[in-house]
């Protein structure tokens, strides 16, 4: 979403999660680097200690580059989708900075705003589909920081959503389908067709990474997963007017591992569901190999 620097081949992607932080590389025909490591305390915010584990994590890759992408995810990053009048992507970007302030709650002079056109032929309702983004100043420059500190040049940011539709671009292949992330303390529902990224919504729970004695109360939250499925395709299909209809569901991030999930869930929704293994990586490998194929695939 947001270019940041001057780019060559060879990206590295960098998912910084609450809990862990996964890097992927991806050169030549297919060739892999990757590493996981764990996040200190204090995630981004902690840019010291952070900026030592992702540069002890990057090394542990064996890649050579230096040049990397990272997405921005949590309360503070605001992606809304919007519905507007047929117009070329320029004329959406030339009206951004005016348009932006009646879809965020809060004013823009200290955000980083972003757009793409995600469907350029208009909908049943003669519009078309809008991705707005934005983040805060500060936060997209913190990232800057904590890349420079870990030796490394950050290229672009871009968000969750994206990266995962690209992942999981040969997965998905033409069909319409969902692409549910578990994080150790947040989930996405992302919907994707034709391995175009439709809609997503955040869920502030998920699948911690480290678990105490007691684990029933952290599937409790994920009995809620179906209804916050449905929730977000009968909101997308209310705001665009289009019909919905995912052949299957993809589980990705650390909480794809959860025992008895993927069976519930396929009982819930009467969908088949798999784990998401991109690149025959495994899920919690999914975002950070979507950033790094955002050079090759856009």
């Amino acid at each position: 979403m947001w270019p940041v620097g001057r780019r060559q081949k060879g990206l590295l992607g960098i998912d910084i999660g609450t809990a862990q932080i996964k890097v992927v590389a991806v050169q030549g025909r297919g060739r892999v680097y990757r590493a996981v490591g764990e996040a200190p305390p204090g995630g981004i915010d902690n840019e010291e200690e952070m900026a030592a584990a992702l540069a002890q994590v990057v090394e542990e890759t064996g890649w050579q580059g230096r040049q990397v992408v990272s997405a921005v995810d949590g309360p503070r990053v605001m992606v809304r989708y919007l519905q507007l009048p047929p117009m070329p992507e320029r004329e959406v970007r030339a009206g951004l900075p005016y348009e932006a302030d009646k879809y965020l709650p809060v004013g823009t002079g200290d955000m980083v705003l972003d757009c793409a056109v995600l469907d350029p032929e208009p909908g049943p309702r003669e519009q078309i589909e809008v991705l707005l983004a934005a983040v805060p100043r500060e936060l997209a420059l913190s990232y800057h920081r904590l890349c420079q500190r870990a030796g490394l040049e950050l290229v672009a940011l871009d968000i969750v959503p994206a990266a995962l539709c690209r992942a999981l671009a040969a997965e998905t292949g033409k069909e319409e389908a969902i692409i549910l992330d578990l994080g150790a303390s947040s989930s996405q529902v992302v919907l994707v067709r034709g391995g175009r990224l439709l809609f997503s919504r955040r869920i502030g729970s998920g699948v911690p990474a480290t678990r105490p004695a007691d684990t029933s109360g952290e599937f409790n939250t994920l009995l809620d997963l179906p209804q916050e499925v449905r929730r977000s395709l009968e909101f997308y299909g209310s705001q665009t007017g289009r019909g919905v209809n995912p052949s299957r569901v993809f589980l990705t991030g650390g909480g794809a591992y959860e025992e008895g999930l993927i069976d519930f869930l396929h009982m819930e929704l009467d969908l088949p569901v798999e784990v998401g293994r991109p690149y025959g990586l495994g899920p919690e490998y999914a975002v950070s190999l979507g950033l790094a194929l955002r050079e090759s695939r856009g």
